[in-house]
């Protein structure tokens, strides 16, 4: 089993670029059986096929690991750095990165849109949120692009009061504790709650209106040799049959993912199952151009990144089919 370390800390963030990049130690010593997998934040069910595909590794003999990062500045400072290898990261991050100069790349799809719009039980429609409190995550998020993507669509003229509140799970608590009127979340953390209707529920559930957009990519940083595309190209082809493994039975899946989270099989069925219905794993985590350039079109638009970026750019569709960079 891979193991797994947390890296917290506000402070990590002002000394990561020299820490880190002295992590990245001597390239020639990388070893290509090798993956230390990143995340922006604390794992949820939506990332335990691609946990389980790297205990897959560890079991053919691969040296493997993923560390919880507190934020996604200080996981892509630990990418540049090479603390680690392989990263579960959102577009908006990688497309940021490499519009300051990074080489980020992403090479494969890990989830599609898990995203919804809530509201308190007397906010009905998006119009409802004009002058009411809503929560993002924070100002260049994907989340946030989504939630103003939606709010122009739906409801132009609404102005509601905006705050931030970063974390999914903890803007649900904010919501049911009556300090926010609506905000997003993510499947996973509003099913673990199953809140009572005359409290808050669903306003709209974005992939019905967003689904051809990237949410959470697979990203190697092409500056750095080592063997990471080859690592990341092994993590993709295990990942396949782990999501193939959770689409054709999450509850025989939900004992792999209780032993991952450290949960009751139970309790991660259920949201296993309403991620699977709501189609958050992809059936190949190769990228789609289609989606990749939509995706690229969506952050111009919602000027999160400018007009320099292109898909050539970002992204690598060779990787996952056992190419490299």
């Amino acid at each position: 089993m891979a193991s797994s370390r947390v890296v917290q800390g506000l402070g990590l963030l002002a000394g990561a670029s020299l820490v880190l990049t002295a992590c990245g130690g001597d390239d020639s010593e990388t070893d290509s059986q090798t993956i230390t997998l990143g995340f922006p934040g604390t794992i949820g069910p939506t990332d335990t096929p691609i946990i389980a595909a790297l205990n897959s590794l560890g079991e053919e003999g691969w040296d493997v690991e993923y560390i919880e990062f507190d934020s996604p500045d200080v996981q892509t400072q630990a990418l540049m750095g090479g603390d680690i290898n392989v990263a579960s990261m959102g577009p908006a991050t990688v497309m940021a990165a490499d519009e300051g100069g990074a080489e980020l790349t992403m090479v494969g799809n890990n989830n599609i849109l898990d995203y919804l719009i809530v509201g308190s039980a007397d906010v009905e429609t998006c119009a409802d949120l004009d002058g009411r409190t809503v929560a993002y995550h924070s100002e260049g998020s994907t989340s946030t692009a989504h939630l103003r993507r939606y709010l122009e669509e739906s409801c132009p003229e609404a102005e509601p009061e905006f705050v931030v509140i970063s974390g999914s799970s903890n803007r649900v608590t904010a919501l049911l504790d009556g300090q926010i009127d609506g905000t997003i979340v993510r499947v996973e953390d509003w099913m673990s709650v199953e809140p009572d209707e005359s409290v808050a529920h669903v306003i709209d559930n974005l992939v019905e209106t967003q689904a051809d957009l990237l949410t959470q990519t697979i990203v190697v940083d092409g500056a750095q040799d080592g063997g990471a595309a080859e690592a990341a190209s092994a993590l993709l082809a295990a990942l396949e049959e782990q999501f193939a493994a959770v689409n054709e039975d999450p509850a025989a899946f939900a004992e792999t993912a209780a032993e991952i989270l450290e949960s009751e099989p139970a309790e991660v069925q259920t949201v296993l199952e309403a991620l699977v219905e709501n189609g958050t794993f992809p059936e190949t985590p190769e990228l789609d151009p289609a989606s990749v350039d939509a995706t690229i079109g969506f952050y111009r638009e919602a000027e999160v990144i400018g007009d320099e970026l292109n898909a050539d750019a970002v992204a690598d569709f060779e990787v996952a089919g056992g190419g490299s960079q």
